[in-house]
C-alpha cells in the first residue's frame, strides 16, 4: 500500500457527467504541488460513473465509490460520510461536483488548517464571499433562512457564518471515529454540532453559477433539512440547550395550571393549598426532564448536579408562590395568579441557570485535563461505578483480566469500545443477589494512534450497561493526552491503575 497522502478530497456526485472532466482538470491544476487523492462517491443514473471510472483508470490518485439501490439511502450526506471513511489523508476536504465550489480555493483552505485551524469553511456570507450562484432570489432567501435557523438553534453553528456550506476542509483527527447520522445534505452542520470546541475559520467563497446539469435542491431536501434539525435537537446531548430549557419550563406549566384549575374549581380546595399539590409534580417533571434531556451531557457528575439545580428551582418557586399568594389576595382567579407567578419564576430560573444553560456541551477533557492519570482513572472509577480502572498497552497479554484473550487487541484494531459480561455459572441462578463480572474496554486514541486501552472492571449484582460504556468513551480522548504527557516515550505504562474503589 502506498503512503497516505497529505490531502483527501471527497466529491459526492449525482448525475454530473458533464462536470466531472472540467472539475478533475481544475483540481489537478490547483493541487499540482500537494500530495493528494480524490474520492468520488457517485449515486448517478447517467454516465457519471463511467467518466469517473475512466479517469481513475488513468490517474491512480482518483478513486470511485459507486452506490446503488439501498446504499444510496440518506443521499448526499451519507455519500460524504462514506467518502470520508474511504480516505487516508491527514486532511480531508469536502466539495460538490457541480463546479460551484472553486477547486482553486483548496490550497488556501489547507494553509489555514495547517496554520492552526481545525476546520475551515468556505463561506458565502463572510467578507469577500458571494452567493449569486444560487438560482434565483427565492433560493437565496431560503438559504439565508435555513442558515439563520441553524445558527439560532445551535450555538456551535455560530462558529461559522455559513454553517450549511457544502465546501469545507478539516483535520482528520477532528472527524476520526465520529459516527455521523446526517439527514439530507448538510454534513457541515452535523460536524459543527457533534464536535464542539473546534477552532473554526471562514474563508470567502464566490459561489459560482452551475454550468451543466440541474440543482439538487427541492422541497424534499427542505423536509430532510427539517428532519436533520429535529435529529440534532433531540438526539445530540447538550445541543440547543437554551431552547430545551425553555421548552421544559413551558411543559411544567402544562402540568401546573390544569392541576390548580382542577383542585380549586372541581374539588373546591383553598388556592394556597392547591398550589403546593400542583407545584410538586411540575417541579419533579421539570427536574427529571432537564436532567435527562437539557443537561444530558452533564448528568454523569460532570455538571452542576441536581442538588444545585433544585436549590435554584426552589428559590424561584418561593418567588412564584409569593407572587401567586399576592395575586390571589387581590381576588385574581387562581389559574391566572399561577400563570403570573410562573412567568416570574421562569424568568428568575432562567437568570439563575443562565451560565449552566449557555455552557457548551461538556467533555471529559474539561474535568481530566491538567490532572494526573491516576487521578483521572480514580475519577472515572467513581463515575462508572467500577471496582478498578487501569490502562493496558494496545497489544500483549492482560493477566488476571475478567475478559477473554484477544479482546484488547480487537478493541485497539477496530477502535471501538466493547462491553463484556460474564454470568455467575453455566446454570441459571434462582437467587437475585448473584454477582457477575463485567468489563468495559475502550481504545485511547491520541494523535491518530491507539496509545492504550482503558479497562474498567466490576464484580456486582448488576453488570455495566451501555450508558457506562458511553461515559468511558467520552473519557478516553482526554486520557490519551494524559497518557502521552505521563511518559517520555509517549507510551502507556503497565500497572498504571487507580486501585480498588468500592461502590
Amino acid at each position: 500500500m502506498t503512503a497516505a497522502p497529505l490531502l483527501s478530497v471527497v466529491v459526492p456526485t449525482r448525475n454530473e457527467e458533464a462536470n466531472v472532466g472540467p472539475l478533475l482538470s481544475r483540481l489537478s491544476a490547483a493541487l499540482a504541488s500537494i500530495d493528494h487523492e480524490i474520492v468520488f462517491v457517485d449515486d448517478s443514473d447517467d454516465g457519471t460513473a463511467r467518466v469517473i471510472g475512466a479517469a481513475a483508470a488513468a490517474e491512480p490518485r482518483v478513486d470511485l465509490i459507486h452506490r446503488d439501490g439501498p446504499d444510496r439511502a440518506g443521499g448526499l450526506s451519507t455519500a460524504v460520510v462514506r467518502g470520508i471513511h474511504g480516505t487516508r489523508g491527514e486532511f480531508v476536504c469536502v466539495m460538490d461536483g457541480d463546479l460551484q465550489h472553486p477547486p482553486e480555493d483548496i490550497p488556501g483552505m489547507l494553509a489555514a488548517v495547517r496554520d492552526g485551524a481545525d476546520l475551515v469553511v468556505a463561506s458565502r456570507y463572510t467578507r469577500g464571499g458571494d452567493r449569486h450562484g444560487l438560482d434565483g432570489r427565492g433560493r437565496r432567501l431560503v438559504s439565508r433562512a435555513a442558515g439563520a435557523v441553524a445558527r439560532g438553534l445551535f450555538s456551535e453553528a455560530r462558529a461559522s457564518t455559513d454553517p450549511l456550506s457544502g465546501f469545507f476542509l478539516c483535520r482528520r483527527q477532528v472527524i476520526d471515529g465520529i459516527e455521523f447520522r446526517p439527514v439530507g445534505f448538510k454534513i457541515l452542520l452535523e460536524l459543527l454540532v457533534c464536535v464542539p470546541g473546534m477552532r473554526v475559520r471562514d474563508v470567502p467563497l464566490r459561489f459560482a453559477a452551475r454550468a451543466h446539469g440541474t440543482s439538487k435542491a427541492s422541497p424534499r431536501q427542505g423536509l430532510l433539512f427539517l428532519g436533520h434539525i429535529r435529529s440534532l435537537v433531540l438526539e445530540v446531548q447538550g445541543s440547543a440547550r437554551p431552547w430545551k430549557f425553555g421548552a421544559v419550563g413551558l411543559s411544567g406549566l402544562a402540568i401546573l395550571l390544569p392541576l390548580i384549575a382542577l383542585l380549586t374549581a372541581v374539588d373546591g380546595m383553598a388556592p394556597l393549598s392547591a398550589f403546593f399539590l400542583a407545584y410538586l409534580p411540575s417541579l419533579v417533571w421539570n427536574t427529571v426532564l432537564n436532567r435527562v434531556w437539557t443537561f444530558a451531557d452533564q448528568r454523569h457528575g460532570l455538571g452542576e448536579g441536581t442538588a444545585r439545580y433544585l436549590e435554584r428551582a426552589l428559590l424561584s418557586g418561593t418567588a412564584m408562590f409569593a407572587t401567586y399568594a399576592g395575586l390571589v389576595a387581590l381576588h385574581l382567579n387562581a389559574v391566572l395568579a399561577a400563570l403570573g407567578g410562573a412567568l416570574l419564576a421562569m424568568l428568575l430560573n432562567g437568570i439563575a441557570n443562565r451560565a449552566a444553560v449557555r455552557r457548551r456541551p461538556r467533555l471529559w477533557s474539561e474535568v481530566a485535563l491538567g490532572q494526573g492519570v491516576q487521578v483521572a482513572l480514580a475519577r472515572l472509577c467513581a463515575e462508572v461505578g467500577a471496582d478498578r480502572s487501569y490502562l493496558l498497552p494496545p497489544s500483549g497479554p492482560a493477566p488476571g483480566a475478567t475478559f477473554p484473550a484477544g479482546m484488547v487487541e480487537r478493541v485497539a484494531e477496530q477502535r471501538r469500545g466493547a462491553l463484556y459480561t460474564e454470568a455467575a455459572g453455566h446454570r441459571a441462578q434462582r437467587r437475585s443477589n448473584i454477582e457477575m463480572r463485567s468489563a468495559l474496554l475502550v481504545p485511547v486514541v491520541h494523535r491518530d494512534a491507539v496509545a492504550a486501552v482503558l479497562i474498567c472492571e466490576r464484580l456486582a449484582r448488576h453488570p455495566f450497561e451501555a450508558a457506562q460504556l458511553d461515559l468511558a468513551m467520552t473519557a478516553a480522548p482526554a486520557l490519551g493526552g494524559l497518557v502521552a504527557g505521563s511518559s517520555s516515550d509517549r507510551a502507556p505504562r503497565r500497572g498504571l491503575q487507580a486501585g480498588t474503589l468500592k461502590v
